[in-house]
């Protein structure tokens, strides 16, 4: 007998379908997914909703521009309210994260100790490589502390303070030391900030020089050919290590045909775009406030990622939330980059893809979500699946009597403001079930600090 019987549900099995049925809990686990389950010591009638399994948010940012602890409680609650189960984090040592490019040996540790019992959600913790140091840290950060995803930011090569280790020939080291690791941990993964920062440096001359101070004058300042051509060292790097590489928030058209190319020629290529770069444009009427680096592009590139999103070529998408106030966007140029929209990744790209384009089916979108977010990051099948032996991550998604339009406040995140107001929705989450047990819910967060640190990769067992 099952401890929690979900009835009546409309049940989304990621990019297979969706049917009537019922699930089935026990022990934080799923234990029977079908029809006329017997009778639980506990049931909810669904009345017909979806259900399907916790969204994977791949590309959250914990502690980035607030301290760890406070951010853990705020951001995650944003996120279990728009039904994620599990936030990825990147994370690095160095200026706005911490002070000093310590080892993470001694920083890494510390980090974790401020995220445990605070976060809602589930977590794992992606690391940033920026010192020598690091690079030889990379075997007992996957093997001892199952971290398999690492992050070089190549746009901050050149630069004094946290990019002074940073060039080609530590990239390629790094991607030697993923490769490496790729017999015994297959889920390892190299993750790249893909924009050229020489390029980005002379843009942004000119264009302050000229006196632009909108989207449209910063993605100028970020153009697309300095993703483009730091995605084309990426992948002939990846083709020549063997590395399998985690391409994150791809923005341009030009950015994602260069590394589908890549793709093509046979690189182990997973390829990302943000929840921002399919929903917003240079002509968004926020301004300033949805400044996010790489840029937001044009109407064209939105289309052509849609498209790709809708034929498979972008495998998964992230929200690369991060939390920040509007008094720190009040000009351009010194405006912190990045905003909230974990608890947005959900109900925005449903009604963005399902409701208005018709371009995916809800299988298609968990599928996205959740099956693909949680493989390209080592949690599959225990996060991401819909399947006994899964951990009872789920959420509900209801129709609602009315559209709701998306305010601030709406996204439940310390940010007091939002690029995405004023947008309206049709669906949005109801229950969300982290392990069995109903964290969330439309009043708010039911349980607080349920979430716990996931070593990867996991095993399904």
């Amino acid at each position: 007998m099952s401890s929690l019987v979900l009835r009546n549900a409309r049940l989304v099995f990621p990019h297979r379908g969706v049917v009537d049925g019922e699930v089935g809990i026990s022990d934080g686990r799923i234990d029977a997914v079908g029809r006329d389950l017997a009778r639980g010591d506990r049931e909810i009638d669904l009345h017909g909703a979806l259900l399907g399994p916790g969204i994977v948010d791949p590309h959250t940012h914990i502690g980035i521009y607030r301290p760890a602890a406070d951010d853990a409680r705020t951001e995650s609650e944003s996120a279990v309210r728009g039904g994620v189960t599990t936030m990825v984090t990147y994370w690095r040592v160095g200026e706005p994260y911490t002070d000093g490019l310590v080892p993470y040996g001694r920083a890494f540790p510390e980090f974790r100790a401020q995220l445990e019992g605070r976060m809602h959600a589930d977590f794992a913790v992606n690391l940033g490589m920026l010192t020598r140091a690091h690079l030889a840290e990379v075997p007992e950060l996957v093997q001892q502390h199952g971290v398999t995803t690492l992050k070089y930011f190549a746009h901050y090569e050149g630069r004094a303070d946290i990019g002074k280790d940073l060039d080609s020939g530590y990239f390629y080291s790094l991607a030697e030391a993923v490769a490496r690791l790729r017999s015994e941990v297959p889920a390892v993964r190299l993750s790249v900030h893909s924009e050229d920062p020489f390029i980005v440096r002379e843009a942004t001359d000119r264009v302050k020089r000229a006196g632009g101070n909108d989207l449209e004058a910063f993605r100028r300042s970020r153009p697309e050919v300095a993703e483009a051509v730091a995605v084309a060292r990426l992948g002939e790097t990846a083709l020549a290590t063997g590395a399998p590489v985690y391409l994150p928030h791809v923005s341009s058209a030009l950015g994602y045909a260069r590394a589908a190319e890549y793709v093509g020629r046979g690189a182990d290529l997973t390829i990302e775009t943000s929840l921002h770069y399919l929903t917003l444009t240079t002509a968004a009427p926020a301004g300033v406030l949805a400044k996010v680096n790489p840029a937001v592009r044009r109407s064209e590139d939105v289309e052509t990622l849609w498209t790709a999103l809708a034929h498979g070529g972008l495998r998964c998408v992230g929200s690369d939330h991060a939390s920040n106030s509007r008094a720190e966007k009040a000009e351009l140029w010194s405006a912190k980059p990045a905003f909230a929209g974990t608890g947005l990744l959900l109900p925005l790209l449903f009604e963005e893809g399902v409701v208005r384009r018709r371009v995916l089916a809800p299988e298609s979108l968990w599928g996205i979500l959740a099956e693909n977010n949680a493989k390209a990051h080592g949690l599959f099948p225990r996060k991401g699946a819909l399947v006994p032996g899964a951990d009872a991550d789920l959420v509900v998604l209801e129709k609602l009597s009315t559209p709701r339009t998306i305010t601030a406040a709406s996204v439940h995140s310390a940010a007091d403001y939002s690029p995405y107001e004023g947008r309206e929705i049709h669906y949005a989450p109801s229950r969300t079930f982290l392990r069995g047990e109903l964290v969330a819910d439309a009043s708010g967060v039911l349980v607080a600090g349920r979430g716990e640190y996931l070593s990867r990769p996991l095993t399904a067992g």
